[in-house]
């Protein structure tokens, strides 16, 4: 479930980029996170701290909420899963 997380974080993140039509270094440069760390982002491959978050949101040009908007808030609670949306 967390790997799926943060492959999906990633691709939100690379989705943005795009649209804002700037590259991996670009976005290293605004933000102040390497750009092989944003690679790996992209990718799933990496965990990624509240400060990096914060620093990616903020050279996107987007409000923190905006980057998890692939996250349709599903809980699994006791086998089930419950949407608290």
């Amino acid at each position: 479930m967390v790997k799926s997380f943060r492959l999906k974080f990633g691709r939100r993140i690379k989705e943005l980029r795009l649209e804002r039509g700037i590259t991996q270094e670009e976005l290293s440069f605004r933000s102040g996170v390497s750009r092989s760390h944003i690679g790996m982002i992209e990718q799933g491959l990496r965990d990624i701290s509240l400060n990096c978050i914060f620093k990616i949101s903020r050279a996107l040009h987007v409000p923190l909420n905006e980057l998890f908007d692939f996250d349709n808030l599903l809980v699994y609670v006791d086998n089930s899963y419950l949407d608290i949306y």
